[in-house]
């Protein structure tokens, strides 16, 4: 037990640090983009990479299509990824209507590559802008949105602006009150996930970013080091990031509520636990700062799940649990509130409060999945 104890208040105050660091990032994002002149906007091109998305694609592409930028300084490219339904053929309806508007459609992909970045590689070799932003194909977005991604890279002229990243939310009508339940608990963790990208970006570190919502020069998509880890299936925004950082390129998170992209969440807890496992799958391509992170949070988070089991078992004192939990609840709680508040969102402590009781396990759970059983993606089995 004292080994346990020792352990766990070393892995703890070791994730009090690392959760404090991202909220003083937060601190340092600074509230407000400079206004740019139509004569400063770059051209930019829009990559909207989709598979089986005709329920959404509609919305996303008249989002994106009528955007607050000139007409002849933004061109958008959907790519339509082998998809079984509609999806490109309502892509090639829109591209009749909006004349900087074109599609792709990829009908097979080399298992040396992952489909998505396969399709963002397509569409990147065929336009000629240094300026390439991604989305999803089941995304909406403020008219402003672009120009809040190209703001820091204007605005920064003299600061060699690689990456600009941006926060995205889910948004979905509820059928029932479970699921308002889980899909809300989800939300505050996938939010509290582009917050610690927020974070550490205010302290120049590259942790991660979301590729919906995701600015990148054309440069590192074209490095010969391989920035864009073709061969694995998930982390095009996560290596683009630590590949710009390495590059010496800054690296900015914007802050504000025209920045923001809503996209639609899983549809249920299987496709969450998909989804989480894809994700942790990238860990150990990742910067130290980054491997470091996560192997303490495994090692905490377990250990907390150990000292539960013993705690119910009355083999470990109630208090020093509750003490060691403390160490998780209190700075996350700090943390999220000031970012939630900085956002102008809402922390709703009703989903929060049962979030912290599943938290543990689950992120446990996906972790193992990852590494021992893999993931699926888009109806393909992946093992990394």
């Amino acid at each position: 037990m004292i080994y346990l104890t020792a352990i766990l208040f070393l892995s703890g105050f070791i994730y009090m640090t690392y959760v404090e660091s991202f909220r003083t990032g937060l601190v340092r994002l600074k509230s407000r983009m400079p206004e740019l002149l139509n004569g400063d906007l770059p051209k930019v091109t829009v990559i909207i990479p989709a598979r089986n998305e005709e329920k959404y694609i509609s919305d996303t592409l008249n989002s994106v299509m009528n955007q607050n930028y000139p007409v002849n300084l933004f061109d958008v490219i959907a790519v339509d990824d082998r998809s079984t339904d509609t999806t490109g053929n309502i892509m090639e309806s829109r591209a009749k209507i909006y004349s900087n508007l074109s599609v792709i459609r990829i009908k097979e992909v080399s298992k040396r590559i992952s489909p998505k970045k396969n399709a963002i590689l397509t569409a990147v070799r065929s336009t000629d802008s240094e300026i390439i932003i991604t989305t999803d194909g089941d995304c909406v977005h403020d008219p402003n949105w672009i120009r809040s991604l190209v703001a820091p890279v204007m605005g920064s002229k003299n600061e060699n602006v690689g990456i600009v990243a941006g926060l995205s939310v889910f948004e979905k009508e509820y059928t029932g009150v479970l699921e308002e339940v889980w899909q809300n608990m989800q939300n505050i963790d996938y939010i509290s996930h582009s917050l610690i990208a927020a974070g550490s970006i205010g302290n120049g570190k590259a942790f991660t970013a979301n590729g919906s919502n995701f600015l990148a020069r054309r440069a590192l998509y074209q490095s010969e080091d391989n920035n864009f880890k073709s061969e694995l299936a998930s982390g095009d925004d996560f290596f683009m990031i630590q590949a710009a950082k390495e590059s010496n390129y800054r690296l900015r998170f914007v802050f504000n509520r025209e920045s923001i992209v809503r996209t639609i969440p899983v549809d249920d807890l299987r496709g969450l636990v998909e989804q989480r496992a894809r994700w942790a799958s990238k860990a150990t391509y990742s910067s130290d700062f980054v491997l470091y992170f996560g192997i303490n949070t495994f090692i905490f988070y377990t250990g907390l799940l150990t000292a539960f089991i013993l705690t119910v078992s009355g083999y470990y004192p109630v208090v020093l649990f509750a003490v060691l939990f403390l160490m998780k609840l209190v700075p996350e709680t700090i943390f999220l509130a000031y970012g939630f508040g900085k956002f102008g969102l809402n922390l709703k402590l009703r989903y929060y409060i049962p979030l912290q009781i599943f938290h543990i396990p689950f992120n446990i759970f996906v972790v193992l999945k990852s590494k021992f059983a893999g993931f699926e993606w888009k109806g393909t089995k992946y093992r990394q």
